[in-house]
């Protein structure tokens, strides 16, 4: 016959282990997010269909998880926060522009907008 002290050795065993286990799966997924999310683009101005005030305006946002950034083709420098700024040219009637970025495991995320020049 088995000790009762023992089944309950063998149960917080068990229960021990499993709580590891769920910490763990937890712990790795909270890891692998950034792999598994890819890059992100927000684009604070302007916006699409905006209608700039003249031929030359800014276009600002954030970016996360990212290796490098593309606006028209163009590598943009990035800030260590992940702040971006860059002057573009608006042509009537009018401008379509192309934002890209690639993370570290080279998943790519585009992001496409017009603004129309005054």
């Amino acid at each position: 016959m088995v000790s009762p002290l023992f089944d309950l050795r063998k149960q917080l065993e068990i229960y021990f282990f499993s709580i590891l286990i769920i910490v763990s799966v937890v712990y790795g997924g909270w890891e692998a997010y950034p792999l598994l999310a890819g890059p992100h683009i927000t684009i604070s101005t302007p916006h699409d269909g905006d209608i700039v005030a003249s031929t030359t305006f800014q276009i600002s946002g954030v970016v996360s998880r990212v290796k490098n950034i593309e606006i028209q083709g163009r590598v943009i420098p990035i800030d260590k926060d992940g702040n971006f700024n860059e002057i573009l040219i608006a042509q009537p009637p009018y401008t379509t522009i192309i934002v890209n970025a690639t993370d570290f495991y080279d998943k790519t995320i585009t992001k496409t907008l017009k603004v129309i020049p005054k």
